[in-house]
């Protein structure tokens, strides 16, 4: 530094005259560093802003205590007025309405039209909020829609989705507006997502900030989706079906056909299904006799489909057809390959009498007896989460095996695998080869078979279906249970087994750790598990793994020398069938 002592006069008017002229650049670096700041806070709070879509959109919008806290912390910029990042191009900001004596419509979108210009929108904090007149007409037309089934209404219900329309930026009135809105939204182009899921936050002391809140959401199949639930959510959703659904959902209008019966087949091929199989069967003669007691009766006969190639012991205790498997080099391991090769075979050999023909599996257990869950020629079927042929990265690759398809066009592939599915003979004999040629190529496409993995036979079978027209398939969550996720025994037709059951000696469960009490079906993968399982602990509730439990004793005490089974691994004694 220098020495102020020793600046000459000379030399302080050069540092003088030098500081003179950095003042207009020190102001400019002073401003844009201002500017700066302001782009930064601007791009955080958006950023933020989305950051709460994305948490809605994942985690269904429940977490209300978490975004009730990030929303407070833009609630300065709030107040002040939506920013123009914050606003959506559909949100209505005039505060004229329509007036009129229009009749009402039966017709859902004339409906909608109608509502949506018989609302009146008021400015709060910066939002738009609609607030529906309380005319007795508009109460009529709200009320219509609600009750004509296309809003589906769901109090303490919330859906996850796509996000199409934020919910901080579109306050409206009531659930039935949130409805109305769902329904009227227009996507800007053909191939941008519609509404099709709404949840609303209507309750102003757990809702917060989200009080008001209409988040607007696309599912590819809304009926797959099991929504959260329960009294501590405070959102109301709903869900707009098409027609085809809606009709199948609210009348269950079913063919006049006086012989509906289906056909059970499993599908079966090593030690683990070898016992299951005969835990099934059981189980399924059982609740035959149960709905066949009850009057009209839609299950029919019931094959075991083994695909060793090979007669096995069993042969004369359940029915079953033996198939062919495929060569070492067509499978190289994944078996499952095996299963559409023996359907094609089995429709090519077996005498089959019922109409229709329901695919089930070893580990499935019959809780109550199901009706032919067909309406006309729609398939029903269980969706499983994790078939995604639709999603953005998958696309690619299922368009290897449809043709180009848009994502619109691809959503109409059903997220289901073969098993539970229920359809119609003519429909498994129509897509049953092409099921098997897609797997196939699925199995050896590297892209496909990496991304895919172990479900990729089930994606040949919904790709199947959705190219030989096979639909469209009916969802139904309802079909089947799934221990430990699934709780209650009603109303399940199907226990299926796949997931461990782990818990401690109080009975909490211990999901991802194993437990001090436990059943997993794979413990049991080369020998059948003991009679007697012991209980599952007191304090534990779940209804559906208790009677796991008992049923799977119930039954390897009902089947003789089921002790030498499961020391062994071969059984010696069999069941006549008689309960």
């Amino acid at each position: 530094m220098f020495d102020r002592t020793v600046i000459t006069p000379r030399l302080r008017a050069r540092f003088s005259s030098a500081g003179q002229r950095a003042k207009p650049h020190l102001r400019t670096v002073v401003l844009a560093l201002i500017a700066l700041t302001v782009l930064f806070t601007l791009s955080s709070v958006r950023h933020l802003a989305a950051a709460i879509a994305t948490r809605h959109s994942l985690a269904g919008g429940s977490d209300y205590d978490l975004n009730h806290k990030l929303l407070a912390n833009t609630q300065d910029v709030v107040d002040k007025g939506s920013p123009h990042w914050l606003q959506d191009g559909t949100i209505h900001r005039s505060t004229t309405s329509v007036r009129g004596n229009a009749p009402v419509e039966k017709d859902k979108a004339t409906l909608s039209e109608q509502l949506q210009r018989r609302s009146e929108v008021k400015s709060t904090g910066g939002y738009a909020v609609e607030s529906i007149r309380t005319s007795s007409q508009q109460d009529l037309l709200q009320t219509t829609l609600a009750k004509s089934g296309n809003c589906n209404i769901m109090n303490n219900t919330d859906y996850w989705g796509e996000p199409v329309k934020w919910g901080p930026n579109n306050k409206l009135a009531s659930a039935e507006a949130c409805c109305a809105n769902c329904h009227s939204y227009q996507p800007s182009t053909s191939e941008d997502l519609n509404c099709n899921v709404w949840v609303y936050c209507g309750d102003k002391d757990k809702c917060g900030n989200q009080y008001m809140d209409c988040w607007l959401k696309h599912l590819a199949h809304p009926a797959a989706v099991a929504p959260k639930s329960g009294r501590e959510i405070p959102w109301t959703a709903g869900i707009l079906l098409p027609a085809a659904q809606h009709e199948a959902a609210t009348t269950q209008m079913m063919e006049e056909e006086v012989d509906r019966r289906y056909h059970i087949v499993i599908t079966a091929q090593g030690a683990a299904t070898h016992w299951q199989a005969r835990v099934h069967y059981y189980w399924y003669k059982k609740v035959k006799e149960q709905c066949e007691a009850a009057g009209k009766c839609d299950m029919g006969g019931f094959t075991r489909l083994l695909h060793s190639g090979h007669l096995d012991e069993l042969m004369d205790e359940i029915p079953s057809f033996v198939a062919n498997p495929l060569p070492d080099e067509g499978h190289k391991g994944y078996v499952v390959l095996n299963r559409p090769y023996a359907f094609v075979q089995w429709l090519q050999g077996a005498a089959i009498t019922e109409k229709y023909v329901f695919m089930s599996e070893p580990d499935h257990i019959w809780l109550k007896p199901m009706p032919n869950l067909m309406v006309g020629q729609r398939p029903a079927s269980f969706p499983f989460f994790y078939i995604e042929p639709s999603k953005t990265e998958f696309l690619p690759i299922t368009q290897k095996f449809t043709g180009p398809l848009s994502r619109k066009q691809a959503e109409k592939i059903a997220p289901v695998g073969n098993a539970p599915t229920l359809l119609s003979l003519a429909q498994l004999h129509k897509m049953a080869p092409t099921w098997m040629n897609t797997s196939m190529a699925i199995f050896s496409d590297e892209q496909a078979n990496k991304e895919w993995g172990w479900v990729l036979e089930m994606y040949g079978f919904a790709i199947s279906c959705f190219k030989e027209d096979v639909g469209p398939i009916d969802l139904h969550l309802k079909m089947m249970s799934q221990p430990p996720w699934d709780e209650k025994m009603d109303p399940y037709y199907l226990l299926h087994y796949t997931y461990g059951n782990d818990y401690t000696l109080e009975g909490t469960f211990t999901p991802g750790k194993i437990g001090a009490w436990r059943f997993d079906k794979r413990s049991y993968s080369e020998k059948p598990p003991p009679r007697n399982l012991g209980d599952p602990p007191d304090g534990m509730k779940n209804e559906l793994v208790r009677h796991l439990i008992n049923a799977l004793n119930e039954a390897t005490n009902h089947i003789p020398g089921w002790d030498e089974y499961s020391a062994s691994g071969r059984a010696t004694q069999f069941w006549d069938g008689k309960l």
